[in-house]
C-alpha cells in the first residue's frame, strides 16, 4: 500500500463514523492498487500492536462503547481510547516527517545533478568544434621583411585537425566560428651568411608574428622578437597566444627579417590553433 492511501485509511478510521462497510469498499479503477483496504488492519498494522483493539465502530452512537465487546477484547463496537489515538497520531507524524525528509533529499539531489552538467568538468568534456596543426613542408628562405609563410602540410603522426577553415597553401586559417582562438608557432631557422660578416649587423633581429587579416600594425597579433647577433647558426623561436577573431576572419604567421641577408625557415616548423569559447 503507498504512503498516500495508508494515511486517508489511517484518518479514515480515527476519525469517522461511517459503517465498516463502506470503508472497506474497493478502490476504483483509476486509483493504484486492486484490493479492499481494511483501515482497522492498517491502523492496527501501523500502531505495532494487532492485540490492541478498539472494535469496529457500530451504527449506534461514536461515543458508546459495547461492555460485551471491550470484555472480549476483539470486534466490538467502540471508539479507539484517546491515548491509542494520540499514541498513533504522533506515529504518523514521524512517518509523514520522513517521508517529507526523503522526498527533500531527492530534490536536493536532482538538483545537484542538474547544476554538475554546468560545472567546468562536464564543460571540458564537450565536443573541440575548430582547431588544427600543421607544419611547413619545405624549408622556405626569408628574404625580406615581412614575409608571410605558406606552404603547409597535416603530418600523418599526430594529426590534429577539425573543423573548415584552413588553407594549407598560402598558411591563412580562416575561423568558422566568432570566438576566442589560442594559436601557436614554433620555427626552425637556420642562417646562411657567414660568422665574419654577422658582426658588422649589430641590433639586427628576427620577429615572429601571428597576425589578423595580414595586418600586424593595425590589428590585434602576436609577437616574439629573437636578437639575430646572439643567436647560433639554427636556433628555434616560438609565439604563443590568444586572439579575438570575428566569423570570415583569417589569421597567419608572418617573419620579419631585418638581418639583411636571407634566412631559411626549415620544413617542419608549425603553426597550430584551437577554439577555446565564445
Amino acid at each position: 500500500m503507498r504512503l498516500p492511501e495508508l494515511c486517508l485509511a489511517l484518518l479514515y478510521a480515527a476519525g469517522s463514523g461511517a459503517p465498516r462497510a463502506a470503508r472497506e469498499r474497493p478502490l476504483g479503477r483509476g486509483e493504484p492498487g486492486a484490493a479492499r483496504v481494511d483501515p482497522r488492519q492498517a491502523w492496527m498494522l501501523l500502531a505495532g500492536s494487532p492485540g490492541r483493539g478498539s472494535g469496529d465502530r457500530g451504527p449506534g452512537s461514536p461515543g458508546k462503547t459495547s461492555s460485551g465487546a471491550a470484555q472480549a477484547g476483539g470486534s466490538g463496537a467502540g471508539p479507539a481510547s484517546p491515548a491509542l489515538a494520540e499514541e498513533l497520531l504522533r506515529e504518523l507524524q514521524l512517518l509523514l516527517t520522513g517521508a517529507a525528509k526523503m522526498c527533500r533529499t531527492a530534490r536536493e539531489g536532482c538538483k545537484e545533478e542538474e547544476s554538475s552538467k554546468g560545472s567546468p568538468q562536464a564543460r571540458a568534456q564537450r565536443r573541440v568544434e575548430a582547431a588544427f596543426h600543421c607544419q611547413t613542408r619545405e624549408d622556405i628562405v626569408v628574404e625580406k621583411m615581412w614575409q608571410e609563410l605558406g606552404l603547409f602540410y597535416i603530418p600523418e603522426e599526430g594529426m590534429f585537425h577539425r573543423g573548415p577553415g584552413l588553407n594549407l597553401t598560402s598558411g591563412q586559417y580562416t575561423a568558422p566560428f566568432a570566438g576566442f582562438y589560442t594559436f601557436s608557432s614554433t620555427l626552425h631557422i637556420a642562417r646562411r651568411e657567414p660568422r665574419r660578416r654577422r658582426q658588422g649587423c649589430r641590433g639586427s633581429r628576427l620577429r615572429v608574428l601571428i597576425c589578423v587579416q595580414s595586418c600586424c600594425q593595425h590589428n590585434s597579433h602576436l609577437e616574439s622578437i629573437s636578437q639575430l647577433e646572439s643567436s647560433g647558426d639554427l636556433f628555434t623561436i616560438s609565439v604563443t597566444g590568444t586572439l579575438y577573431l570575428q566569423a570570415g576572419q583569417y589569421a597567419s604567421v608572418f617573419v620579419d627579417n631585418t638581418a639583411g641577408s636571407p634566412l631559411t625557415v626549415q620544413s617542419g616548423s608549425d603553426f597550430s590553433a584551437v577554439l577555446l569559447g565564445v
